[in-house]
């Protein structure tokens, strides 16, 4: 049976996300992160996309972009897959796929969505047990909203200046946002001792 094929729109806000084949590593060091980080924010002004919030893992990925025009998703993707692709394979000498599947790309249509949809991909880590606090993981937005530290990759949230009327205010009220509740933070905090 043929997939279902893609309707995007112009101005569309979409949550991708794939994983790495059979669920294998996708960035196996900092310079896996860093090309492949730097294809986003190449790619972002060759095809008209705004990166709103990420969040690379080991073996998977999520943003939320906002696609200028209908086609600029598709083509975006298409690229950035492919060259962290060839770069993978050359570095690694592996073949076949390096992607799991094509990426999915479900389009957040109701605005109040849009934050919880970034709080969702930036608290990735702190789910994995790998940090306690979303803005101290490297490679996403988090560090943007909580601390303020300039990224390339961000296009700022509509919604984050409604945080509050000062940025220290809506990084602190970004940063409750995030958070998770105190007892599963004190759980993986634990957890991350015996590592």
């Amino acid at each position: 049976m043929p997939r279902k094929p893609r309707e995007f729109v112009a101005g569309g806000i979409y949550h991708v996300f794939n994983r790495g084949n059979n669920r294998k590593t996708l960035f196996e060091e900092k310079l896996d992160y860093e090309c492949f980080m730097g294809m986003l924010k190449k790619g972002q002004g060759r095809d008209r996309v705004k990166i709103y919030h990420y969040c690379l893992m080991s073996n998977h990925y999520h943003l939320l972009i906002k696609s200028e025009e209908a086609e600029s998703l598709p083509r975006f993707m298409h690229w950035v897959q492919l060259g962290y692709a060839r770069y993978y394979k050359k570095k690694y000498g592996t073949t076949g796929h390096v992607f799991e599947e094509r990426y999915r790309s479900p389009r957040i249509a109701e605005e109040s969505y849009y934050l919880q949809c970034g709080r969702y991909i930036e608290r990735n880590p702190v789910k994995a047990r790998i940090v306690v606090k979303a803005e101290d993981y490297p490679y996403s937005s988090a560090g943007f909203y909580v601390r303020g530290i300039k990224d390339p990759l961000v296009s700022e949230n509509l919604y984050y200046q409604g945080m509050g009327k000062s940025p220290a205010e809506r990084q602190r009220n970004y940063e409750e946002f995030v958070k998770i509740d105190e007892p599963y933070a004190e759980l993986i905090s634990d957890q991350l001792l015996k590592y």
